[in-house]
């Protein structure tokens, strides 16, 4: 529209020019002998007519772009909007409390949520209205200044709704006017919820603040970032932790016909090259479950935090992990449930941990439970050719320094050597393995010394003892 008027402009100026000049002297002056009839004046005001109608025309047009934006935005239920920084699209997605992702009601965060500000170092309890749940769709996998979060991802709890926004850049001008809008909205939460976000989503926000020279109101959350209790409870049961894999075992949800993650660029770049916004409703859906799963891991962590899964419906390597993780979030009484619950079990199925919880015990001051497991252990395991030494170490450490019996603990410690020349005879022994070989030769020659010593000692009383 603006190239039409430069255009007029551009002719009007050329027939004022002409009519300036001898016209026997221009081209223009050439068209009026061929035509007699041309009058410039006449000329001059259909020019200065066409503009008029030009401009009077110019706000239906850019009503009706506006208009054809929309209509091309609402196949994916998704609008335009414009602030004072510009403008980028906003998809809306309401879900009533009743809703369902997998195993859980969105509405269920409300009993046990407030258990989620265990997470933070200030354990500051958290509320439904408190949590932001935050995940990007990105250019790219690095933090450098060229990966641009093209949508971001954010979901809330309002009184009898849950809301996810989902905000868009249609190209990269758009980006202040969406990080506007998401530091504005932010301000109202004290907890942010994600799912790597500290190591990889907020991180990548904040850059692209100081890009845009803007501030984040929301500077330093209370950060819930799931993927490590995730790791520390299913590392070792679940074949990924990813966050995909996690909402199909815990969570019973499964996509179908997903996009991956992965591909969210290829189709970003797809529609810049395109324009069809079509091409993006299956990144837009697979940023929509990702919030979804982000507040279903929300009520699950909540409940583990209170106490309300049934330990008997998990394998003894999740119980074990459960309880370590428990003690971590400093939940004494859950992570002791939990170990109690596990030492319970079959001797078959909980032998494995008896040494590993005995550590546990002994670090929290617990030292008969610790001596009773480590003795478990040690007789479970006798008859194996190839056996952990820490028990034994363990317990000839106990009687030399603590019940100050020699023999017993040299009985323990020749043991544990015993156990170390066996396997030095399947395996090639590295570095450590000799200096432990060399640690517990070290402590026989001590205790067989202390041993003698008692026994001298021991000979000596009963002697006096006679007389």
């Amino acid at each position: 529209m603006s190239g039409l008027k430069d255009r007029l402009n551009r002719l009007k100026t050329s027939s004022r020019v002409s009519s300036s000049i001898n016209p026997a002297d221009g081209l223009l002056a050439m068209d009026k002998d061929l035509n007699p009839n041309l009058d410039m004046d006449t000329v001059e005001s259909d020019m200065d007519s066409m503009e008029s109608d030009m401009n009077a025309m110019e706000p239906g047009m850019e009503e009706w772009s506006r208009q054809a934006l929309r209509n091309e935005w609402i196949g994916l239920e998704a609008e335009y909007v414009e602030n004072e920084w510009g403008s980028f699209i906003k998809r809306t997605r309401r879900f009533p409390l009743s809703h369902r992702h997998g195993c859980y009601e969105l509405g269920e965060i409300a009993a046990t949520g407030g258990k989620l500000g265990s997470f933070s170092a200030s354990r500051l309890p958290a509320s439904t209205q408190s949590l932001l749940y935050f995940d990007t769709e990105t250019t790219g996998l690095g933090h450098g200044a060229g990966n641009v979060a093209f949508m971001l991802g954010i979901g809330f709890y309002r009184e009898d709704e849950f809301v996810i926004e989902q905000l868009f850049i249609r190209n990269p001008a758009e980006e202040l006017a969406m990080l506007a809008y998401f530091g504005e909205l932010a301000a109202g939460f004290t907890h942010l919820v994600t799912y790597n976000g500290k190591a990889f989503d907020w991180p990548l926000l904040q850059g692209r603040y100081i890009m845009n020279r803007l501030k984040l109101s929301m500077h330093d959350p209370l950060h819930l970032d799931f993927l490590h209790p995730s790791r520390s409870l299913w590392k070792h049961t679940l074949p990924s932790c990813r966050l995909g894999k996690v909402e199909e075992e815990l969570l019973g949800f499964s996509r179908f016909d997903d996009l991956p993650g992965a591909m969210a660029p290829v189709y970003y770049f797809r529609y810049l090259a395109e324009g069809d916004a079509e091409i993006l409703r299956g990144v837009f859906i697979h940023n929509e479950y990702d919030i979804l799963s982000l507040a279903g891991l929300s009520i699950h962590f909540s409940r583990v935090l209170s106490g309300l899964l049934d330990l008997n419906q998990m394998v003894a390597e999740e119980v074990y992990r459960l309880g370590l993780w428990l003690a971590k979030m400093e939940e004494m009484a859950l992570a002791e449930q939990a170990f109690q619950h596990l030492l319970d079990r079959s001797s078959e199925e909980c032998a494995p941990y008896w040494t590993p919880i005995a550590a546990y015990y002994k670090k929290q001051g617990q030292v008969d439970l610790s001596i009773e497991m480590w003795t478990m252990a040690t007789d479970y395991y006798r008859a194996q050719a190839l056996r952990s030494t820490e028990p034994l170490i363990e317990l000839a450490m106990h009687f030399e320094h603590k019940i100050k019996d020699y023999n017993k603990a040299l009985q323990y410690a020749e043991e544990a050597l015993a156990c170390m020349k066996v396997r030095t005879s399947f395996f090639r022994p590295n570095a450590k393995h000799k200096a432990e070989v060399e640690a517990i030769k070290k402590r026989i020659e001590r205790l067989r010394l202390r041993a003698d010593q008692a026994d001298l000692k021991e000979a000596a009383r009963l002697r006096m003892d006679m007389y």
